[in-house]
């Protein structure tokens, strides 16, 4: 069984995720399935540099489902998402 960490946004994505749930229907759900993924397998991303990493999560244009680019770090118990990025899906 996967080790399960727990996901912290820092204050401007929680921000940037409220803003989005005014232009995409089902942000909300795309974004626990991109917390859920990375509690469970951090390195699912792209290492950039350093102790960050960058995720890129498909979305759905048609049902207004966001693409959703994230900056995150990870450690043994957690994963900060330092940043946030919504474009519509494709």
């Amino acid at each position: 069984m996967q080790k399960m960490r727990t996901v912290v946004q820092d204050r401007e994505v929680t921000q940037d995720i409220e803003a989005a749930k005014k232009s995409y229907r089902l942000v909300e759900g795309a974004i626990q399935g991109l917390e859920w993924l990375l509690a469970r397998n951090p390195k699912e991303g792209i290492h950039r540099t350093g102790k960050y990493w960058l995720y890129n999560q498909a979305g759905v244009k048609i049902h207004r489902i966001p693409e959703i680019t994230v900056l995150y770090s990870f450690t043994d118990d957690e994963v900060t998402l330092h940043a946030i990025m919504f474009r519509p899906g494709s």
